[in-house]
């Protein structure tokens, strides 16, 4: 699993019935590639995308084996997180983490 995907299974789990464009403005991607990586996840199961009732548009939501999946994927994770943090200092981790954010805000205009 890449990050992008444990990424974007962690905010269907948060947002149950999400939007393309809502998921997509969270996960700071523009809808061409937010669908890209969406697809290998539904073809393996993971993510259901319906018809949203009186729209258009569809809605995501995890499957069981979806979730499944993420609670695999949480422990590890965590891991790698506490290892990032030991290894750059808990300051500086959040320090990278927010320039990461704000590279990825600029890059996404």
């Amino acid at each position: 699993m890449t990050i992008s995907q444990f990424s974007l299974l962690s905010v269907i789990d948060n947002h149950p019935n999400i939007r393309v464009s809502d998921l997509g403005e969270i996960m700071v991607m523009e809808r061409t590639t937010l669908l890209r990586n969406l697809k290998p996840l539904q073809i393996e199961g993971l993510v259901t995308a319906n018809r949203a009732k009186g729209e258009r548009g569809h809605v995501f939501n995890l499957t069981a084996q979806g979730k499944a999946k993420l609670d695999q994927a949480v422990p590890v994770w965590n891991a790698a997180q506490a290892t990032f943090e030991k290894e750059f200092g808990t300051d500086r981790a959040i320090r990278l983490r927010d320039d990461n954010l704000a590279v990825s805000t600029i890059s996404a205009l």
